[in-house]
């Protein structure tokens, strides 16, 4: 929701539509506000979902070098709990890559409050979910695994796996085949539908 996303048009159309958006990196809050101005539609959690509660290292990039343009706008997005990305070398900006140095010196870790799934949909009172999102550069199976199907079973499900080890993308495939989901890949994401 930060800046390059397919959600927001649709999700301001829809009349009344109300939405929790999960942001763990601080400059990242304020483009989704940004985005988002309605505090009464769209409550923003600063923090990272994991399995437990506590803190988690986030690895991103230096927001002064975003904000002035010395990096690519698309970083902005680009902020991760994992080592499947942000220039790790598994994925995408590894040290093969021709810009890894160029990039490399703005690399920094924060670190941010972290939750588990439940307790965010518990503190913001969340009984019906009709779509539920997930993109979280490599932490999407971290997040989608602690969502219970049954009690919410959401309509639509939509998970970015791009930056996923094979093995989640199959436990992702095999939790949503099992509860019932009609299942389709497009492009680095899954879509389900009950």
């Amino acid at each position: 929701g930060a800046l390059f996303d397919d959600v927001t048009p649709w999700l301001h159309r829809i009349a009344r539509a109300r939405a929790v958006l999960v942001e763990p990196v601080p400059y990242n809050q304020k483009r989704l506000r940004a985005n988002y101005p309605d505090t009464e539609r769209f409550i923003i959690e600063p923090v990272a979902v994991t399995r437990t509660k506590g803190s988690i290292t986030v690895h991103t990039f230096d927001a002064a070098a975003l904000e002035a343009g010395t990096l690519p706008i698309e970083f902005i997005g680009c902020s991760s709990v994992t080592d499947t990305n942000l220039m790790s070398g598994k994925n995408a900006w590894g040290e093969e890559d021709s810009n890894f140095n160029k990039f490399a010196p703005y690399l920094k870790d924060i670190e941010v409050a972290s939750e588990t799934l439940q307790t965010l949909l518990d503190r913001n009172d969340i009984t019906h979910i009709d779509a539920f999102l997930v993109d979280c550069e490599g932490a999407d199976w971290i997040v989608f695994d602690q969502l219970d199907l049954k009690r919410y079973r959401p309509g639509m499900i939509k998970i970015e796996v791009g930056a996923l080890p094979a093995a989640e993308i199959g436990q992702v495939v095999v939790k949503l085949k099992t509860a019932g989901y009609q299942v389709g890949f497009q492009a680095e994401d899954i879509w389900a539908f009950a």
